[in-house]
């Protein structure tokens, strides 16, 4: 699939599209595991928001991103080995993925503007951010209230 065979694509597409279909239909108002599937956009959103939502930096490119920041979150929060951070990065990388701030064009971005933009996001839940992280590969959370300084963090470790 990797290697560009149309046919691996093709059903590892089907696959997903399955899967994600399951998961909506079992959580219709994304209270459980349809959350999951979230995993990456509250970086990501902020980050086409940044853009102006742009080409520059595509929907699936952002996401991508957003998983590496928010496997950098999850890490310096103690929920994930670092060993699974690396692999998850390598992936992406491996597939042509950006997977660092530094390479995005406007780099370096205010961490505080990019928190504004992630404040406007729908997992944003009484008033605290919402993230899903990864306890390892094949293993991710809903977590309430992550501390902004712990954001800052990761965004200054990431530019």
């Amino acid at each position: 699939m990797i290697a560009g065979d149309a046919a691996a694509q093709i059903a590892a597409i089907e696959h997903s599209c399955r899967t994600k279909a399951r998961i909506v239909a079992s959580d219709e108002r994304e209270s459980g595991v349809r959350a999951l599937l979230n995993f990456g956009h509250t970086f990501g959103h902020a980050l086409e928001a940044e853009l102006g939502f742009s080409d520059a930096l595509l929907h699936g490119e952002a996401v991508a991103l957003g998983m590496v920041l928010a496997s950098d979150l999850s890490v310096r929060l103690g929920r994930c080995p670092i060993a699974d951070r690396d692999r998850l990065v390598a992936h992406l990388a491996a597939m042509g993925l950006v997977t660092r701030l530094a390479d995005l064009p406007g780099a370096p971005f205010d961490a505080d503007r990019l928190i504004a933009h992630m404040a406007h996001d729908k997992k944003v839940r009484d008033g605290a951010l919402t993230f899903i992280l990864l306890d390892g590969i094949g293993a991710a959370s809903i977590v309430p209230a992550v501390p902004i300084s712990q954001l800052h963090a990761v965004l200054r470790s990431a530019a």
